[in-house]
């Protein structure tokens, strides 16, 4: 934006629309536009508008902005319902409203010290000749009042007077007569204008009713003798607890209708979205969170029809004020219950199955108890109630931090409506309580509180709708590359088929061998068993009669056991090996001191075969360049197994290598692994490559048609892989037919 006065830092992501060709776009990191972004800032150059869109923490911080606003709103709301401070307040019985315009300054609350006539039902005629009267703030419950007046546990009745001095004028006035609990009727100027219920001394006598009116009357007169009877025997707490507003009868009547129809607009949009959510666990039951939202509102709506306005009752004349109040209480308590469930089925790995239990059943126990008593008990049981609800409130709250922190989907959203819910509801109980608040709130915090259900709705469509999107553009890459996915699939099979014939063909392999094996070790078993029997059975008939005779087949008897009993013992001794139990004695020894050794052992048993025997160590320099010398190199090995292992290598060669052929045993250290390589070289027949794999395992002889007189029980190698693998060490082979045989075992070594 080289042509603008200012420039403005851009922190976020961002794009630009509509482009222009002067656009610079390395100003801007460009993004797909989605329905998360918002528009920040407006840049203008060469009469074109770029509208500067930004993403993720503006609109979180913008977000939260209109969050913490409204909740302000919400809750200063519950106190600017006062009486205005410049208006005048009633004195010993009078409020004097002489310099107060009804036109001009509005109406006002006759709020002050009433005069108040304790446990007396006086008509106007009667209250000069009734004493001098105690004097009461207005609005307040008799439970409050002194215990003096005898009215704390709010059961009674009283008589409230209020004088007002107004200048007369021609216009209408009207006075709006709140909620008093729970019958009531008024004079003004010794006319009665209204009665709620039936006024009586006795439970039996009265009869109880509830819901607020307007009374008009003519303006011309100087003064207003207010008389107001009272009785309660059916509620909690009685008296005026709520103000009396006097003013222009047009103003009054403009005031009455608009708060009706808040009340109205607010009961009809919980009442629809309240079945709407319904419908959609109908439709959808597998998310049940919208079945307790939905109830949630429906019961919301039910205790603010039965509140305030009270239109329900107005609407039906048949719904009495006790059945009002079950509604109104039983309301009250499912609302708590449906909220928490709400609450657990939208993040139900962060709340308590223990306290789920609690709270249905505390609630249900709430609803019974209002079900089976009179109002006149269970009414005394709101704070219990409040607590309640007051217990499900914060555990709600501490369940949305932590599904917060945890990163669960829409619980920024259900966070900050449950918090302003919250706080509506703390102003509701302050309410009831005549603690600071004036006005009933849950209604409007339970809409803000819809509004982030539409929210979380809202976001839920938009990643089903991804989602939905991701799984398009796979399938239409699928579609795009099915030929190609084919193919590979069909190479993938055929390698598989491949490595599944060449397991079959092992496992074939396998199985020939253990039916050699099963033949090998019969034979080994049999024939010196056989060639036992018949020594003895010459023995037994009188065949062998010398003493050189006997001794001859004593010592053939000798060597045929001596035979079995090594085969027994070589079984044995691999059994062991493979089951881990053979005790190893290891030592420290230098790779010259035990390379010299084997040297001087095997050298006299190959040459007097007439086979060459060549023995030595191959120099190995370390990482410096140096030699290193054999005498360097530290072996920890049990060096009598490690000689059975030598033994069974070098006499194997010895067996298949012709006269005048060659055995090489050599020594070598690698200083990139540190280990001693050890290496048996002959130049024998060689083993056939069908074979090769398999010398190491047990009775395998690649002479299958083997004749006994070769002697070997086809267990040596196998006893040798064993052993070098008890050491940490590998062991392989390496042939070729006709030119020998290279066995070559690692073991680990250092340097000193």
């Amino acid at each position: 934006m080289s042509g603008s006065s200012s420039t403005t830092k851009i922190r976020f992501p961002c794009i630009v629309y509509p482009p222009h060709e002067s656009w610079q776009p390395d100003l801007c990191l460009g993004r797909r536009y989605s329905s998360s972004v918002i528009i920040s800032n407006v840049w203008r150059y060469d009469q074109s508008t770029f509208y500067i869109i930004e993403e993720g923490r503006t609109i979180r911080r913008l977000f939260l902005i209109i969050i913490v606003l409204t909740a302000a709103q919400l809750l200063l709301s519950g106190c600017s319902s006062k009486a205005d401070t410049s208006a005048p307040e009633a004195k010993q019985g009078v409020l004097d409203l002489r310099s107060w315009s009804f036109q001009n300054d509005g109406k006002v609350k006759l709020q002050g010290q009433w005069a108040f006539y304790s446990q007396k039902l006086l008509e106007p005629q009667d209250l000069e000749r009734s004493g001098i009267p105690l004097y009461m703030n207005v609005p307040k419950t008799w439970n409050s009042y002194p215990s003096s007046v005898g009215m704390k546990k709010g059961q009674g009745v009283a008589t409230y007077r209020l004088t007002v001095l107004i200048t007369p004028d021609d216009q209408m006035l009207s006075l709006r007569v709140p909620n008093i609990f729970s019958a009531y009727k008024l004079w003004i100027n010794g006319k009665l204008l209204t009665s709620a219920g039936q006024v009586g001394t006795s439970r039996e006598h009265s009869k109880a009713e509830q819901y607020p009116r307007i009374v008009t009357f003519n303006g011309q007169t100087e003064k207003l003798d207010i008389v107001v009877q009272v009785s309660n025997f059916q509620h909690r707490k009685g008296g005026i607890w709520v103000n009396f507003t006097l003013g222009d009868s047009g103003d009054i009547i403009k005031s009455q209708m608009k708060r009706t129809i808040q009340e109205m607009i607010i009961f009809g949009s919980l009442m629809i979205i309240g079945i709407y959510h319904i419908g959609l666990y109908a439709f959808r039951r597998k998310e049940q969170f919208t079945l307790h939202f939905g109830l949630l509102c429906l019961f919301v709506a039910a205790r603010s029809s039965v509140t305030s306005g009270s239109f329900l009752m107005q609407m039906f004349t048949s719904l009495t004020w006790e059945n009002g109040m079950k509604i109104e209480y039983i309301s009250f308590a499912l609302s708590a219950v449906s909220g928490y469930l709400y609450i657990n089925g939208l993040f139900p790995k962060d709340t308590s199955l223990f306290v789920k239990r609690i709270v249905v059943s505390f609630g249900t126990a709430l609803c019974l108890v209002v079900l089976v008593t009179p109002a006149i008990q269970y009414t005394r049981l709101l704070p219990v109630f409040q607590l309640f609800v007051l217990f499900v409130s914060l555990y709600t709250l501490l369940v949305l931090i932590l599904a917060l922190l945890r990163k669960r989907e829409g619980a920024c959203f259900v966070l900050a409506g449950v918090a302003v819910f919250v706080g509506t509801i703390l102003n509701d109980m302050l309410f009831y309580n005549e603690w600071f608040a004036r006005n009933q709130l849950v209604p409007l915090g339970l809409f803000f509180f819809i509004l982030m259900q539409s929210f979380i709705i809202s976001t839920r469509f938009s990643s089903a709708l991804r989602r939905v999107e991701q799984v398009s553009d796979e399938l239409r890459e699928l579609n795009v590359h099915l030929e190609e996915r084919i193919e590979e699939r069909t190479d993938t099979l055929r390698c598989t088929n491949e490595a599944l014939e060449r397991t079959n063909r092992e496992l074939a392999r396998s199985e020939m061998s253990r039916r050699h094996l099963m033949a090998n070790i019969s034979h080994d078993l049999r024939t010196p068993i056989t060639l036992l029997q018949g020594y003895l059975e010459a023995m037994q008939d009188g065949v062998v009669k010398t003493e050189e005779q006997q001794q001859k087949y004593i010592r053939m008897m000798l060597g045929k056991v001596g035979g079995l009993n090594r085969l027994i013992g070589n079984l044995f001794e691999l059994t062991k090996l493979e089951a881990g139990q053979l005790r190893f004695e290891f030592a420290e020894v230098t790779l010259a001191e035990w390379m010299n050794q084997l040297c001087e052992h095997y050298e006299l048993d190959v040459r007097s075969r007439g086979i060459v025997f060549a023995c030595g160590y191959i120099p190995t320099h370390d990482q410096e360049g140096e030699p290193l010398p054999p005498s360097r190199i530290m072996l920890h090995i049990d060096q009598q197994r490690m000689d059975q292992v030598l033994a069974n290598l070098i006499y194997n060669a010895i067996k298949y290598t012709p006269e005048k052929g060659r055995i090489a045993l050599s020594f070598q250290f690698e200083p990139t692994s540190n280990r001693a390589i050890v290496k048996v070289e002959d130049t024998g027949y060689g083993i056939e490559s069908e074979h090769l794999p398999f010398i190491f395992d047990r009775f395998y002889k690649k002479d299958k048609a083997r004749n006994s007189a070769e002697g070997g029980s086809g267990l040596g190698l196998a006893i040798a892989k064993e052993i070098v693998e008890a050491h940490s060490g590998t062991i392989g082979a390496e042939s070729e037919v006709g030119q020998g045989t290279i066995i070559t075992f690692t073991l680990p070594a250092v340097v000193t």
